[in-house]
């Protein structure tokens, strides 16, 4: 066991500039939590920058908190996998010199890809309970188990975060693009640009100043979703053909929100009802795929009925299927904001209209149809009519390329705003609603 490795502030008091990436708004949430007494817990996909946070957290405590190095331990269960109890116990002997039970300053323990040791969250309980004086920091890529181990062990003894990508606000920081808000019109072309690379790199950092469409498709494919479906969740769940995760995961990819009916999978995969739906919930809970339930006021009974189904960001989509056609890069429009604004409903009458998220706003509903194009059609508000008429909101929003205009009818108004100022200004638009 080299933890040395692992925590090179011991030698040198800092950690390494090169591992710390640039502050982001999470870890402005984060920092309130880190001297309460609760573990923190941070979930989401691989290479979202979740790894870079905890190196973030430490620097603070170096820095900002004036936390002596030895008193704070990192240890990554993605490069090795040792036993849980040899890494206290060596760290107690080796580094901090005194016992966990007797000291009287906190300690700092950050374990990186916890998912990965079994029977993890009994190990922390243990630790939580067993030594006051220590501060937990645990990361995990596999909402499933995370989610479990929590419940049964963890109740009340922490607190979670779920890391995503940048959203398109911190990715416009982080590429330097200046715009003012009072004139944006007049920085709609740069704006828009940005829009289109967001689209293909989905605000994941290491993507977001690369070019090469192909570097772009193989870093997606290869170093997020084959290493989860090749490795991450085989070793969480039994699989017995991992090759029929990625081949659902393309299907989906091809035709982002997809009304997904497990029979007709079952037969073009040729695997029984229940492997596939098991297959699906792997997907879901490995934060590769989305579901999105068909609107009804029961929320038992949406869950029950047919489900549309995206990759997690449009980027995904874009790495598996490869052509960017006009159609296609709507849908990809559309799979972008029931990511960013996380769909959980869309709406369907019985005369097929359709309006593609529902988002329960304060006391209300508010409908929002995504129609990436410059000409909007009239029978293209037909949906959030519809459903507005039905469910009594006075407020709905259609997404379009460049149009931006109001319809008002007796019973609402439904504004049409370009897909990248409400991607923008996202906040504001559904702030509106609320008032």
């Amino acid at each position: 066991m080299n933890l040395p490795t692992f925590n090179h502030w011991w030698r040198k008091g800092e950690v390494n500039q090169v591992l710390k990436g640039k502050p982001r708004k999470i870890l402005r949430e984060i920092l309130p939590y880190v001297q309460r007494r609760q573990i923190i817990i941070l979930k989401g996909l691989r290479r979202v920058g979740k790894t870079t946070l905890l190196y973030q957290i430490i620097d603070h405590l170096l820095k900002k908190e004036n936390v002596s190095p030895y008193r704070i331990l990192y240890f990554s269960f993605d490069e090795e996998i040792e036993n849980f109890d040899d890494i206290t116990k060596t760290y107690q002997r080796e580094v901090l010199r005194e016992d966990l039970l007797d000291t009287k300053e906190r300690c700092y323990l950050f374990f990186d890809e916890i998912q990965k040791y079994e029977g993890w969250p009994e190990k922390l309980k243990i630790l939580y309970d067993l030594y006051p004086h220590l501060k937990i920091f645990a990361s995990g890529s596999a909402a499933l188990t995370l989610t479990r181990g929590v419940k049964e062990s963890l109740a009340g003894r922490f607190f979670e975060f779920e890391i995503e990508p940048l959203d398109f606000v911190e990715y416009l920081a982080f590429r330097k693009c200046h715009y003012e808000r009072e004139r944006i019109n007049i920085f709609k072309e740069d704006i828009l640009r940005e829009f289109d690379l967001f689209l293909c790199n989905s605000g994941y950092i290491e993507m977001m100043d690369e070019n090469n469409p192909e570097i772009i498709r193989r870093y997606f494919q290869q170093s997020i979703m084959e290493r989860v479906i090749y490795r991450d969740i085989p070793e969480q769940f039994t699989i017995r053909d991992p090759e029929i995760l990625f081949r659902i995961l393309k299907i989906v990819a091809s035709q982002p929100g997809m009304l997904v009916e497990y029979k007709s999978f079952s037969s073009d995969l040729n695997r029984d009802q229940r492997t596939i739906s098991n297959y699906f919930e792997y997907l879901k809970w490995s934060f590769l795929v989305r579901a999105v339930y068909l609107f009804s006021t029961n929320l038992l009974t949406s869950e029950k009925k047919l489900k549309k189904h995206y990759l997690a960001c449009p980027a995904f989509s874009l790495a598996l299927h490869g052509q960017l056609s006009d159609e296609f890069k709507s849908k990809l429009v559309e799979n972008l904001f029931v990511s960013a604004l996380k769909a959980k409903f869309f709406f369907r009458s019985l005369a097929k209209e359709e309006v593609d998220i529902i988002l329960p706003v304060h006391r209300t509903l508010l409908p929002i149809e995504v129609k990436y194009r410059k000409r909007v059609k009239r029978e293209d508000l037909s949906g959030l009519k519809s459903f507005m008429s039905r469910y009594k909101s006075d407020t709905g929003y259609l997404l379009s390329y460049d149009l931006e205009e109001e319809h008002t009818f007796s019973w609402g108004k439904i504004s049409i705003v370009p897909a990248w100022k409400f991607l923008l200004f996202c906040e504001d638009y559904i702030q509106r609603v609320r008032s």
